[in-house]
């Protein structure tokens, strides 16, 4: 007979039986689960603990000037990352002071976070190796692609920068990122149990650069260009100023450049406002560079001739309830003298003759009003009101260039179409865009009429003969103007100073247009942009093969002359020093016979004078450098 104690020993037997054969059930249901139904999702897991996938940036095109010389290319450079949680709370002294961050900065950057993180971006390489060489668990170096400016704060407004992220951010970077922008590619590397990357990975796909852009851009004429923009800037103590120097016949922009400038390989340095390419964005009341226009519709009436004259009311004439005065009290002048002389009342007359609808249909041909479609962003179309918003005085005032506004890169333009005998060529810098077809603007010979009073206008006679460079004609016209207030009326004593021209005159290879805005020491264009443009064409008409006194070779045959600073040669071979080395520059006065006087050490930035054209042996050359 069994005892209770009996049934009591048996049932836990049996219930300990019936569990294990449980446990042994669901093992075996576990087992087909892994082994069966999840051994692609876990076989899955393993590979990524054992291997991970980078997204690797790729290089951005490089710019190239029209010679094939670099203006903007991507470099790799080191920067610092680490996995945040990994990073030892005891080495966090080291490695901020390593990295030149205050220890409080880094602290806050780790702080509660996990996984990766970047500490320093795009960084020197000697930074980098000091980090390193500390050996801090979860730091490392990784190489990404920078965005390097050879020529700096002389390509600054119109090339513009990159972001760490490798995207254009301004000028040509930020209008052409599309073509720019190369593709990322994909490697996977393995890593042991520690998650530690071992050696050697696979390509999945190959990171590839972007296409290049190549300018019509020439960066010896731009370097020139901006040394003399800035020498006149701070001579006029002015607020800055703009130089466009296009080549006629097809539109190319050589050299666009703007003061105060920015150096694009240190742009966070900088205010957003300084980055503008203020070039084709910022527009201003042209003054008397419009009365040449003026006297091409005058003379498209047929009702005037180059020889007609015109009574300049001694100084003062009256329209409606405003006043028009001259600087010079003149009586009567025929047509080339209304351009020599600048007088306002004359091209006033001219234009209440011609009349609003003629006279704006003129203008907005020669592209005024309109944006040009070069291809820079932020370009503005200017103003130009319409017609039938022109009274008598609103007519009488845009013929001397008030009322009116316009950038640098459209009075450049318009000139060309007095230059192009009368024929609108749409201005360009990228090559291979496509662009309108040029049209006719202004009546052949009417242009060419035009032009030859030009030359006058630049003549000792006339308001520009300090825009003349020894050895050549110009064809050019100077403005002075004030500026809007803001209120409806005009600062008392603010101003912009421009002159615009063609050089030489007889066959003319470069259109240079000038603007200085708010010049303190003069406020006339004939005395404050007249010189930046002769010092400008002084330095580039021998550098593109047009020597003194031989004018009359169509521009199409002209070819650019190459040039070797690093052998001694005279002064007039060389019309710009930018970006050289000391030891060059050391080179040439010695050979040469300068006195040299340095400021600073490591690439020449600046020099004086701007132009060597005409420098002698014994005369001072002076040059700053910055590293």
């Amino acid at each position: 007979m069994k005892t209770s104690s009996d049934i009591y020993v048996r049932r836990r037997i049996e219930a300990i039986t019936g569990l294990m054969a449980l446990g042994f059930a669901l093992l075996a249901i576990r087992a087909v689960d892994l082994q069966w139904l999840q051994a692609d999702k876990l076989q899955q897991l393993a590979e990524n603990q054992r291997q991970r996938e980078f997204s690797i940036s790729a290089p951005r095109g490089p710019i190239l000037d029209t010679q094939g010389r670099v203006l903007a290319e991507s470099i790799q450079v080191p920067s610092i990352s680490a996995i945040a949680n990994e990073v030892p709370p005891g080495r966090i002294v080291d490695l901020a002071k390593a990295l030149g961050m205050q220890k409080s900065q880094l602290t806050q950057r780790l702080r509660g976070r996990h996984g990766f993180i970047w500490l320093a971006r795009q960084i020197s390489p000697d930074t980098a190796k000091t980090v390193m060489a500390l050996n801090i668990s979860g730091v490392r170096q990784e190489m990404e692609w920078r965005r390097y400016n050879p020529l700096g704060p002389a390509t600054g407004h119109l090339l513009g920068f990159v972001g760490v992220d490798g995207r254009g951010l301004e000028g040509l970077e930020y209008s052409m990122d599309a073509q720019l922008a190369g593709l990322p590619g994909r490697m996977q590397v393995r890593r042991d149990a520690r998650g530690i990357s071992l050696p050697g990975g696979a390509w999945l796909t190959q990171p590839k650069m972007g296409r290049r852009v190549s300018l019509y851009l020439d960066a010896t004429i731009q370097s020139l260009v901006y040394a003399a923009l800035a020498d006149g800037v701070r001579i006029q103590s002015a607020k800055g100023g703009s130089v466009v120097v296009m080549r006629p016949g097809d539109g190319a922009v050589l050299a666009m450049a703007s003061w105060p400038g920015f150096n694009p390989n240190d742009f966070h340095r900088y205010r957003p406002s300084q980055w503008r390419n203020r070039a084709v964005t910022d527009v201003f009341e042209p003054g008397s560079v419009l009365k040449p226009f003026a006297v091409a519709a005058a003379l498209e009436t047929g009702r005037w001739r180059k020889e007609s004259r015109i009574f300049c009311e001694n100084g003062h004439f009256r329209v409606a309830d405003y006043v028009i005065h001259d600087d010079h009290s003149e009586g009567w002048l025929d047509m080339t003298g209304v351009l020599a002389r600048s007088s306002n009342i004359c091209a006033a007359k001219l234009a209440l003759d011609v009349g609003p609808e003629r006279l704006h249909h003129l203008l907005e041909k020669v592209g005024l009003g309109s944006r040009t479609g070069i291809g820079l962003s932020g370009e503005s179309p200017g103003i130009l009101p319409p017609a039938e918003r022109w009274g008598p005085v609103e007519t009488a005032t845009i013929a001397f260039g008030q009322g009116v506004a316009i950038t640098p890169l459209q009075l450049a333009t318009a000139f060309s179409v007095l230059v192009n005998d009368g024929m609108y060529v749409s201005p360009k810098i990228i090559r291979g865009r496509t662009h309108g077809e040029p049209y006719r603007a202004i009546p052949k010979k009417i242009a060419r009429v035009v032009m030859r009073m030009l030359v006058h206008a630049a003549s000792p006679e006339g308001t520009g003969a300090l825009a003349v460079p020894a050895g050549y004609r110009v064809a050019g016209k100077t403005g002075t103007a004030q500026k809007p207030d803001g209120h409806g009326s005009y600062a008392k004593e603010k101003f912009t100073a421009v002159f615009v021209g063609a050089v030489p005159a007889d066959a003319p290879q470069l259109i240079i247009a000038v603007m200085v805005d708010e010049p303190q020491r003069s406020i006339y264009g004939g005395k404050v942009a007249a010189p930046i443009f002769r010092h400008i064409a002084a330095a580039a008409l021998p550098y593109l093969g047009v020597s003194p006194h031989r004018a009359n070779h169509d521009w199409r045959s002209m070819s650019v002359a190459s040039q070797d600073l690093s052998r001694p040669e005279t002064g007039d071979a060389l019309p710009s020093l930018y970006r050289r080395s000391l030891r060059e520059v050391r080179k040439l006065a010695s050979a040469s016979g300068y006195q040299l006087h340095v400021h600073g050490s490591g690439w020449v930035m600046r020099q004086k004078p701007v132009a060597l054209s005409h420098m002698e042996p014994g005369d001072v050359l002076e040059v700053w450098l910055d590293d």
